[in-house]
């Protein structure tokens, strides 16, 4: 026989031993092989590669829900210290505009009470400028009625040209002075 009617007949003999798969020209052995191999490959990939890399993007997928929620509460701060800080604007303009009345208040209260009392102060100089013109009035009422007493003695000596004693002058200018008040 040939040498190709004898791989013929070599491959057909190694068909039957075989079975199916040979007539599919897959070898068993190559492909028992070729599967431990895939599956060391496989479970190395799986327990160096594949694993770090879940672990990583568990890490991270952990990090990103973490910063999310972080945004989310500094959000609920940031909206909450917004409403405490509109209530507290509120809350001092209120408090402001209480005192700025009650400065008002005092301030007109404080005008009322220097005015008050500088229109005293006119009143008692008023006062004390009349009594004092009164008393200088008084003064010169009674020095005028003084000299007009010395003049009417003169005058009635002369009429009279007669001498008039010190005692008996006197007594005649305090009763004309007497007359006159």
């Amino acid at each position: 026989m040939s040498v190709e009617a004898q791989a013929v007949h070599e491959v057909a003999n190694a068909v039957e031993e075989t079975g199916g798969i040979a007539a599919l020209g897959i070898n068993l052995k190559m492909f028992i092989a070729q599967f431990i191999h895939f599956a060391i490959v496989l479970l190395v990939f799986w327990k160096w590669v594949y694993g770090p890399i879940v672990k990583m993007l568990d890490k991270r997928a952990e990090i990103v829900e973490k910063s999310i929620k972080d945004a989310k509460d500094v959000e609920e701060r940031v909206v909450k210290l917004e409403a405490e800080r509109a209530s507290v604007i509120t809350t001092a303009k209120a408090e402001a505009s209480h005192r700025i009345e009650e400065a008002q208040a005092l301030g007109e209260t404080k005008k009322n009470e220097i005015l008050a009392e500088a229109k005293n102060q006119v009143e008692s100089v008023v006062k004390a400028g009349k009594e004092q013109l009164v008393r200088e009035k008084d003064a010169m009422i009674k020095e005028a009625k003084k000299e007009i007493a010395e003049i009417a003695v003169k005058a009635a000596e002369q009429i009279l040209k007669e001498s008039v004693s010190e005692n008996v002058s006197k007594k005649m200018t305090e009763e004309a002075i007497g007359k006159l008040t």
